[in-house]
């Protein structure tokens, strides 16, 4: 799937999320042609919900999107990461859009200022990697 652009199948949603079970941690997809700050809460809930459902502790979200959201909409969901759901849950973010990195390190640090046991990766090596340590 690497490089591959997703097709987003006719729905009213405005992404493709799909996970996969692995053994030591859950791994998310999600991937879009746009973003926002209600599309960004939509999916992570949807991710928050799987990680309760499944009881899983770890998580490898991948993110295709190519429109990115604001500074102030990126401050703002940050802020709101920890709350809903990811209580106890380590988080692993790497963003195919490398442009964005600089965005996604920004809100890391809100987001861990708040709670959230995360990192933004470059790769899904390095997030891997990460996620297994502890």
């Amino acid at each position: 799937m690497e490089g591959e652009k997703p097709k987003i199948p006719n729905s009213s949603k405005p992404y493709l999320l799909f996970f996969e079970y692995r053994s030591d941690y859950l791994y998310a997809f999600v991937a879009g042609d746009k973003d926002s700050y209600e599309i960004s809460k939509q999916f992570w809930l949807e991710i928050a919900a799987e990680c309760q459902k499944t009881a899983y502790q770890k998580i490898l979200i991948e993110e295709d999107i190519a429109e990115n959201v604001s500074m102030a909409d990126m401050y703002k969901f940050a802020s709101e990461i920890p709350k809903l759901g990811f209580s106890g849950i380590r988080v692993a973010f790497v963003d195919r859009q490398s442009e964005q990195q600089q965005l996604n390190k920004f809100g890391e640090t809100v987001a861990t200022n708040r709670g959230l046991l995360s990192r933004v990766f470059s790769n899904a090596a390095e997030a891997e990697k990460w996620l297994l340590s502890e």
